[in-house]
């Protein structure tokens, strides 16, 4: 009872603060109904069916409203590259109801890429400021946090970490990919400032590392080597020594934390070529239902609908490899997110989906520019563990359909915040030099008779 008193006061406070201070409190609110999920605590049933997230984004949204005078004016979030190209994307899944091949699962998963695409309106529009940034990375490095301590007290069931988050991260894989991201986020910010959110982000990076470990996962795992040396490649140079310090202290640290099933599980990354009857059957797997896929897509060119590849999978995938369901009912799901959006979204789908992931290669050169101009040593800091932290979730996405996760939406949001600001920065910057420098004094002229 003291927990669900203590949440009700924290998301009330929230509440007050959207309205008397700034929106971005709404979006604390959120965030913690996303982590924290009452439904699925213990402590829960006081609530009964409360919808904690919905009623967070319509207070959120009307505290925008209402507070749009205290915002800082932006470029709307539609003209923003990834903005654009995922609104692209929702409009097509909604194009694609009439001939997906189950109806109900398509409009469900077509409802929930929406609702992903409403946060990231929302968590644009409240981060109007690096503090905004700065603040929002760090909920949701605390909010990984939470659910790092949730992981250490669940522990693993058979060498995975099943049921510790919400709906819709209630899974090892997904866990994982949220701790790597959480990680990044957590680097990035204990770089960029000092004080208390410096040692409050590394005492919650240890908690999430463990969840990280804990988890087993090996996309992730990959995810977020790659979401390093990104952020390695963009990070501002005058913190470059420090990251490579934090770096020898990480690697330090995670000798400690890794045990056996966390390394065996990571040597099995190879066996997806292996033909071996004795190599890691998910790993194998991965491979069967992506060739499964390719003809799918083949076969159906303009898309099956969300969760299509559900319906289709007895029909293209050998029987052992089907393991959703019970044996007459036995079904695959997608594991890859490009695939995903090639099958059940169709050739539109992965033009869209390809955009996006050439939007996010553009933006990593695009951030490595920012910070080799020592405009903004902090904010570019922030944007390079942003950027990290996207590409770890693509890259993740590779073993696991992560389509409508919505921490990427925030991400992204957060991103774009970014390089509006740095925008900004950069626009200021002719106009400071030109005051700053009146140029060289006139010659004298000797004056004759």
């Amino acid at each position: 009872m003291y927990l669900a008193a203590a949440f009700t006061l924290f998301c009330l406070a929230c509440g007050v603060l959207a309205f008397k201070r700034h929106p971005i409190y709404g979006v604390y609110f959120y965030i913690a109904t996303t982590y924290v999920f009452p439904p699925g605590r213990w402590w829960g049933y006081v609530f009964h069916d409360f919808r904690w997230a919905l009623f967070a984004a319509a207070l959120t949204t009307l505290a925008i409203v209402l507070n749009r005078g205290k915002l800082q004016p932006k470029p709307m979030w539609l003209g923003q590259g990834a903005a654009l190209i995922l609104f692209m994307y929702a409009v097509w899944m909604w194009i694609q109801a009439p001939w997906a091949l189950d109806v109900d699962e398509h409009v469900r998963g077509s409802t929930e890429f929406t609702k992903c695409l409403f946060a990231l309106w929302f968590v644009y529009r409240v981060a109007d400021s690096k503090e905004g940034i700065r603040n929002l990375m760090l909920a949701h490095v605390l909010g990984c946090c939470l659910l790092g301590i949730f992981a250490f007290t669940i522990g693993r069931s058979g060498n995975r970490l099943d049921g510790v988050g919400g709906p819709n991260m209630d899974d090892a894989n997904t866990l994982g990919m949220y701790f790597a991201t959480g990680a990044l986020c957590a680097v990035g910010l204990a770089l960029s400032h000092g004080g208390w959110r410096r040692y409050l982000s590394l005492a919650s990076l240890v908690l999430i590392v463990n969840g990280f470990v804990l988890a087993n996962s090996r996309g992730p795992f990959l995810a977020l080597a790659v979401g390093m040396l990104v952020l390695a490649f963009c990070i501002a140079r005058r913190h470059r020594r420090l990251f490579w310090g934090f770096c020898l202290l990480g690697v330090l640290g995670l000798t400690v934390l890794v045990d056996k099933a966390f390394v065996d599980r990571m040597f099995t990354i190879e066996d997806v070529a292996s033909q071996d009857e004795s190599a890691d059957t998910s790993a194998r797997s991965r491979v069967a239902v992506a060739q499964a896929q390719l003809q799918m897509f083949l076969d159906h060119p303009m898309g099956i609908g969300w969760r299509g590849t559900v319906v289709l999978s007895p029909q293209y995938v050998d029987r052992k490899w089907l393991t959703l369901g019970d044996d007459e009912n036995a079904s695959r799901s997608s594991h890859n997110t490009f695939l995903t959006a090639l099958v059940e979204q169709g050739i539109v789908g992965a033009i869209i989906y390809g955009s996006l992931v050439l939007w996010v290669v553009s933006a990593v050169f695009r951030a490595r520019r920012f910070s080799r101009s020592d405009r903004d040593p902090e904010l570019a800091t922030l944007i390079a563990a942003l950027i990290g932290a996207i590409m770890a979730v693509l890259t993740a996405g590779t073993a696991a359909d992560y389509l409508t996760k919505e921490v990427q939406f925030w991400l992204y949001a957060l991103l774009l915040s970014g390089f509006w600001l740095g925008s900004r920065a950069e626009a200021a910057r002719p106009a400071f030099a030109a005051v700053a420098s009146p140029g060289p004094l006139p010659i004298p002229v000797p004056r004759t008779r």
